[in-house]
């Protein structure tokens, strides 16, 4: 049986999101946090930064997938919904843009007050499953749907639903280099 673009997509998707979960299994919280050399982001807050990827994107695939004229309407954030950003002691804490760590400035970045890794894969766990059922209301004519991405840019959802994959992937990548220069098996793929 051969898998239309929107189920090759939901496939990825739910592979990658697997491998950002087993990939940190056996990383202490200790070698999470560690930001060495200082421009090198924390393995935890890459995963921070795609759980908050994936919890923007599911908001705004959201109307796209209810089949709401307005895509303008986006949906809840778990982050919101559930008061993490409270809950973590965020505050005021500057979040970049779109909320998700994007262009934040390495002092930034490090200062996040992310808690232990575990609340973190917590919460990554969460994000991955609801964007993980919004893709799974993808069919081929949604897919094909114009979208404005959060570029702003006119698109179809099919090429965001890739953008955010590719996006995702760098972040695995990095996140397999801080395992392989920290002395751990660095690949999540074997």
């Amino acid at each position: 049986m051969r898998l239309s673009p929107a189920e090759i997509s939901l496939s990825r998707l739910a592979r990658t999101h697997q491998q950002f979960l087993d990939i940190i299994v056996e990383v202490s919280d200790e070698m999470a946090s560690v930001w060495n050399p200082p421009t090198a982001p924390s393995i935890k807050w890459h995963i921070w930064h795609m759980a908050r990827w994936a919890d923007y994107v599911q908001s705004l695939l959201a109307p796209v997938t209810a089949s709401e004229s307005d895509h303008s309407n986006h949906g809840n954030q778990l982050w919101d919904a559930l008061g993490i950003a409270d809950d973590w002691g965020f505050d005021d804490t500057p979040l970049g843009t779109w909320g998700v760590g994007s262009q934040l400035s390495d002092d930034e970045a490090r200062d996040l007050p992310l808690p232990n890794l575990q609340r973190v894969v917590g919460y990554a766990r969460s994000t991955f499953e609801v964007l993980e059922r919004r893709f799974a209301e993808i069919d081929d004519t949604i897919y094909e749907m114009p979208f404005i991405d959060w570029h702003g840019n006119d698109t179809t959802v099919g090429d965001a639903s890739v953008g955010y994959l590719a996006h995702a992937n760098r972040h695995l990548g990095m996140i397999e280099a801080l395992r392989g220069v920290r002395g751990q098996h660095g690949t999540a793929t074997v």
